[in-house]
């Protein structure tokens, strides 16, 4: 008997380290990959081995309208790699922009995951991966950024409370500062680097992480070992959390 491949549904695929997961998948023919891309960014994951979905992720109906498309699939593991601070880093931040910032990195989350759940059937395994931010959770982010990113904590927990006796299992991979294609640490190398090493050696290690150091540890949340992880926070710093950024 053959077996059917896995689907995994990863957000955030245009860049970062949505995307950076993606090309690792591809190197195993064991999962079935279906990609979340910006709406409103060229599409540069283009393979006969990815079924890619445009979506805008800012839009709430737009996310509604996928609904249907979903029951189609039976998802086994979503990664949440979309997300990030959209370069408001005011004090006095507009409500209009924490409402962006909210939509992005948790209502966009809470949709799609409703919709997976929902669509969910009996006996089916469903495997949640949020991915969190240490800068976030150490306030050392923008407070827009921080606050939205924060509300996964609780979220993340919760839905493992309510949902662990369905074979829904939730966790929030919290990793510290790396670099990723076109990622926002990416950017800040290239565009300024004394700024980014300045970051760096504060860091214990002197040495910023890499996408790929963090993929094993998304790779391992996959699996039916990491199930007792469900509602945790899982840590992937490299001891950035012990670092002193005063």
């Amino acid at each position: 008997m053959i077996k059917s491949k896995k689907k995994i549904l990863i957000t955030g695929a245009n860049n970062g380290l949505g995307y950076d997961l993606i090309k690792e998948l591809l190197k195993n023919n064991k999962f079935k990959l279906i990609a979340i891309i910006n709406k409103n960014k060229p599409n540069k994951i283009l393979n006969k081995k990815i079924e890619s979905i445009s979506m805008d992720l800012f839009d709430k109906k737009n996310i509604l309208s996928f609904k249907d498309k979903f029951k189609k699939h039976k998802i086994d593991t979503v990664i949440h790699c979309a997300g990030g601070g959209l370069g408001f880093r005011e004090n006095d931040l507009q409500l209009e922009k924490l409402e962006k910032l909210m939509q992005l990195n948790f209502y966009s989350i809470f949709e799609l995951n409703k919709i997976l759940i929902m669509n969910k059937k009996r006996g089916q395994r469903l495997n949640i991966i949020h991915i969190g931010s240490l800068a976030a959770n150490q306030s050392t982010a923008s407070i827009g950024y921080s606050a939205t990113k924060a509300s996964l904590i609780s979220y993340n927990k919760n839905l493992a409370y309510k949902y662990f006796n369905n074979k829904i299992y939730t966790k929030l991979l919290i990793p510290g500062s790396f670099l990723s294609t076109n990622g926002s640490m990416q950017r800040l190398k290239i565009e300024k680097n004394k700024i980014f090493k300045k970051i760096e050696n504060k860091l214990i290690t002197k040495k910023m992480l890499k996408s790929k150091n963090i993929i094993p540890v998304i790779k391992f949340l996959f699996t039916k070992d990491s199930d007792i992880l469900t509602g945790s926070i899982v840590s992937a710093s490299n001891l950035e959390s012990l670092s002193n950024y005063s």
